[in-house]
């Protein structure tokens, strides 16, 4: 893109989608503390495709769950706080070709609205990827208590990338398409 994209403040609907965010790092990372402060020092580490243990090790092990499940609504966080940056500087690191081939013909005063909305779109997703993790954390918990992981864990973990996904690119195509509705009135 050739001319820069002015910031505008974030709407209420992404400040709620940040906060909601943030509690849900923060509820992960208070039950892995709750986790290590009442677990048994020798927990299950490892388990099987079954859900059954198959190695033991310290309860220490089960802090690194919130550092790893942290980086993915970290990153999309930072993406959020630096969306202007990354639209006027980077471009090539954010992939949205419906977006570029058509912000240009916005409204310089509409532009930085369009691209709020779409990186509301990637907090929401943000949001439903954190909560995601703290279940599953909430589940291998579980199966360290009870020495086999739940039945519904499996499942849940395999399949999310699907359910996370679909929806993402379904309300990316319908904001392609309001995108393009604008686009036909001002230019009438």
């Amino acid at each position: 893109m050739e001319e820069q994209i002015h910031p505008v403040p974030m709407s209420m609907k992404g400040k709620m989608m940040v906060a909601l965010m943030v509690l849900g790092l923060l509820s992960m990372w208070i039950f892995a503390i709750y986790a290590y402060l009442t677990l048994p020092q020798e927990v299950p580490a490892h388990f099987g495709f079954g859900g059954e243990p198959t190695r033991y090790g310290d309860k220490s092990t089960f802090l690194i769950l919130p550092a790893a499940f942290s980086i993915g609504p970290a990153i999309f966080l930072l993406l959020a706080k630096y969306r202007f940056t990354l639209i006027n500087r980077h471009p090539y690191l954010i992939n949205l070709p419906a977006f570029f081939a058509h912000i240009s013909k916005i409204p310089k005063g509409r532009r930085g609205l369009w691209v709020n909305r779409y990186f509301e779109v990637m907090l929401s997703l943000g949001v439903v990827l954190t909560f995601s993790l703290l279940v599953m954390e909430i589940g291998i918990f579980l199966g360290e208590i009870y020495g086999k992981l739940p039945a519904w864990l499996m499942p849940f973990s395999l399949t999310m990338p699907v359910w996370l996904i679909l929806p993402f690119l379904f309300y990316l195509r319908k904001m392609n398409l309001e995108l393009k509705e604008e686009i036909k009135h001002v230019s009438k």
